[in-house]
């Protein structure tokens, strides 16, 4: 038997709380400013962080043991995950792992466990990941990415499209802004992670999509 922990991410609760957090920042800073007292909203805003954290934050070990994997969440006080039923590896179609340490899902035959774990605090998961590609390399489950899933379901030159109309559109009013108003450190951030990241993903969706031609 073997053991290994996780420390899981949800993507739809991190959209929740990506959502909601600038909303939450601006209402409690009108908050603090209608108290006369700035360091209010802040530290409220700071609670509202934490709680975000542990909303979205969970523990899970998972147990190798007889030819199944077992999951177990560390229990918290509130936002407890569902519990995952335990599901036979001979029964695993395919594994959806990104960049070689992120496992997004594992599909059965009959359903698919998200797991999500962390770029931080990874604990066991890259050890978790190897293993499973050990165990499952004999049964020939298929290994892919998101983008591969995404091709899969027919998503992804939709995706390519709208991302490079984004990336094309974020360009354009950058250059215009920098051009009318001159360069700021704004402009730069701007550059510097959200122009880059657009176009790093539109190479990735630009491979798969001509991967799948061949």
């Amino acid at each position: 038997m073997q053991k290994f922990e996780l420390t899981i991410f949800r993507q739809s609760r991190v959209l929740f709380g990506l959502f909601f957090t600038p909303i939450a920042l601006i209402g409690l800073l009108i908050l603090g400013a209608e108290l006369n007292n700035i360091l209010i909203g802040l530290i409220i805003f700071a609670i509202y962080l934490l709680t975000i954290y542990y909303f979205v934050v969970g523990q899970l070990t998972i147990t190798i043991d007889n030819g199944q994997l077992k999951f177990n969440w560390t229990r918290k006080l509130i936002f407890n995950y569902e519990d995952i039923e335990p599901i036979n590896i001979a029964d695993i179609n395919t594994i959806v792992i990104d960049s070689g340490q992120l496992l997004r899902k594992i599909v059965t035959t009959d359903r698919t466990i998200k797991i999500n774990n962390a770029k931080v605090q990874q604990k066991d998961a890259p050890k978790f990941i190897y293993e499973l590609g050990v165990l499952t390399k004999e049964n020939n489950v298929r290994e892919i990415d998101s983008w591969d899933e995404w091709a899969d379901k027919g998503y992804i030159k939709t995706a390519y499209r709208i991302n490079t109309i984004i990336l094309v559109l974020a360009t354009v009013l950058v250059t215009f802004f920098i051009i009318k108003k001159g360069f700021n450190s704004r402009h730069l951030f701007l550059i510097l992670l959200f122009i880059p990241q657009l176009f790093l993903y539109g190479q990735q969706m630009k491979q798969k999509i001509k991967n799948n031609k061949k």
